[in-house]
């Protein structure tokens, strides 16, 4: 009863390198999800992520620096770590993403193909994902970040011939997007068609907010940053800020393209529930924000259609639990 999505990214100069391989998984289905984490050489059990379908029942920004790295350390305790300590707090809390302004709208429409066969699931996707590419290219190079389109992978069964962790049905790894076409097809032949639709434009835009974060040096860095925090419960709370960032993301470009898409109407009120409906607040591996939070930030992002919104790494924690 349990279908999935999700995302992860490898990081390394080469095949023959040392890849840092980090996957984590969005799920919905009939009211329970999974989330994983992982990387090279270590797994982190990232929790569980809960949603609700449209007829079950729903399951259960103000500045402030994140905990666990010593601001002012005595020269007793100066290492070699500390200089990328501070660049990778630079990049999370400064980046200059955050300082591009508005999006550019795609004026792109949603793709008319409906999930009902493997190839209009890839259809509606590939067609999703160009217009992703035309609003985040100018956005990216004007950061002064290098742009590079993500690679799209969307297949059925657990056939997909990757090294990455495939469990969940979207995940985001090594610069490729993939996305189990299982997952589409089932939700939109059993619950809601217009909710099947608001989900798969949330979830794709979701996984290209963690290519954002890659390209911005974001991701890897948040990364490194959770791997010093000094307990589970920061390293948890650094794992919320970069899943909301990524879901604000999304709903950035949703906004800047509202007009044509056009998210309007039915379909608007539709994508609102299906954000202010995801949260792991049930699990006790708390990785990706409970539901009020979410919906906070995929909100926060489609009004704004500014990344400066998203700046989930200087939030409370209380709007990022």
């Amino acid at each position: 009863m349990v279908s999935a999505a999700g995302y992860g990214l490898a990081v390394g100069n080469s095949r023959g390198s040392r890849v840092v391989l980090v996957c984590a998984a969005l799920a919905v289905a009939a009211g329970s999800g999974v989330i994983a984490a992982r990387l090279a050489d270590q797994s982190l059990d990232a929790g569980r992520l809960s949603g609700s379908t449209p007829t079950g029942t729903p399951t259960s920004l103000a500045p402030s620096a994140p905990p666990g790295v010593p601001e002012t350390p005595t020269p007793s305790e100066t290492t070699a770590t500390e200089e990328p300590i501070v660049t990778q707090n630079r990049l999370v809390l400064q980046s200059r993403l955050y300082k591009v302004g508005r999006i550019p709208a795609s004026r792109c429409k949603e793709p008319s193909a409906r999930p009902t066969s493997l190839a209009k699931v890839r259809l509606y996707y590939t067609q999703y994902l160009e217009c992703l590419n035309k609003a985040w290219a100018p956005v990216m190079r004007e950061a002064g970040f290098p742009f590079r389109a993500p690679k799209l992978v969307v297949y059925a069964g657990r056939s997909a011939n990757s090294y990455c962790d495939l469990t969940s049905t979207a995940v985001y790894c090594d610069g490729t997007i993939y996305m189990s076409a299982d997952y589409d097809l089932k939700n939109y032949a059993t619950y809601d068609p217009l909710w099947s639709r608001t989900t798969m434009a949330f979830l794709i835009a979701h996984e290209y907010g963690h290519h954002v974060q890659a390209m911005a040096g974001i991701l890897q860095a948040s990364h490194s940053r959770e791997m010093v925090l000094s307990n589970t419960t920061m390293q948890l709370l650094e794992s919320r800020r970069r899943e909301l960032q990524a879901s604000c993301l999304s709903g950035v470009y949703l906004g800047a393209d509202k007009q044509f898409f056009p998210a309007r109407g039915s379909w608007l009120l539709k994508w609102k529930w299906t954000v202010r409906n995801r949260g792991d607040e049930w699990n006790p591996k708390r990785t990706h924000g409970n539901k009020n939070n979410h919906s906070r930030w995929s909100r926060a992002g489609f009004e704004a259609a500014d990344p400066a919104a998203c700046n989930t790494f200087i939030a409370k924690p209380a709007t990022v639990s």
